[in-house]
């Protein structure tokens, strides 16, 4: 049995000029490239940490030279296996052929999305912590990988989409690289309100709430005349890393209703006004 054992793993499976490859240096090769897998990994992790520690760097640059160091280790890892069991490079060329067709078929969407994750990565169109909207998915990018952007939602969901979907579909950045983030409170009010008094109500309540910006400052804008009311938009800025903004505008709306209702400002309803036509005399249905 150890006869035909070793006889099976020194079998030549194809050979060249200067050399054969045989199952047996075959399967140790195998073995050292699934074992660099690991230490690649291992490895570029720890370089990523050391980075972020001693140069401060942001997390999407560390995580972005920590993906190409990982490749390269491994495809270091995989000459290394190639050098230890005496297998020339070329003794896999005529699997190119092979290569090229299972990019083509097989592979396509995953060297796809390995690139566009690069392309994330160098561009930076977000970043990590960035508060992002996709397809009416909004949440906090959590983690970019070289092939799919985790996205955790307001309701503890992650979301995995793949890189190639993030750079063919619109993506809009809430927070565009720091934690300020815009919200607006909209506001109607009856026709004979007096449209500067609400103005001033508004922009009071915004100043006062501990949790707005007083830089940029909240503006109102007058919006429209709507059938049965006037609008009004308060524009606010929050700091995402303070408060909530969805938390503080609905904070605001109470202050607000009690406010209105303390100076007399009332909120309009739909109204409709319904005419009646005097009825016929009896002469003129006899006529």
């Amino acid at each position: 049995s150890k006869e035909t054992l070793l006889s099976f793993m020194n079998t030549v499976l194809w050979s060249g000029e200067d050399y054969t490859v045989t199952i047996s240096k075959l399967v140790y090769a195998v073995m050292i490239f699934i074992s660099s897998f690991f230490l690649s990994n291992r490895g570029s992790r720890w370089i990523q940490r050391t980075v972020l520690k001693k140069f401060s760097s942001d997390i999407t640059a560390a995580n972005a030279t920590q993906r190409i160091l990982f490749y390269i280790l491994w495809f270091s890892f995989f000459l290394i296996a190639l050098q230890m069991v005496r297998i020339p490079l070329t003794a896999f060329a005529f699997l190119g052929g092979a290569m090229v067709l299972a990019i083509g078929f097989g592979a396509q969407n995953l060297f796809n999305n390995l690139i566009s994750g690069f392309i994330i990565m160098f561009s930076r169109p977000f970043q990590v912590d960035d508060i992002v909207e996709i397809d009416n998915v909004t949440g906090t990018v959590e983690e970019i990988g070289s092939r799919s952007t985790r996205i955790k939602t307001w309701d503890n969901f992650d979301v995995i989409l793949p890189n190639r979907y993030l750079l063919e579909n619109k993506v809009v950045n809430w927070s565009g690289g720091d934690k300020k983030m815009r919200d607006r409170l909209v506001l109607e009010v009856r026709h004979d309100s007096d449209s500067r008094k609400v103005e001033e109500l508004l922009l009071k309540m915004a100043k006062d709430h501990s949790k707005v910006l007083k830089d940029p400052a909240p503006f109102v804008l007058f919006g429209n005349f709507a059938e049965s009311s006037l609008t009004f938009t308060l524009f606010f800025w929050v700091d995402l890393d303070q408060a909530s903004s969805a938390k503080v505008a609905s904070d605001m709306r109470h202050h607000l209703l009690y406010q209105l209702r303390a100076e007399g400002i009332d909120l309009p309803f739909p109204q409709m006004d319904v005419h009646l036509q005097p009825a016929a005399s009896a002469a003129e249905h006899s006529a």
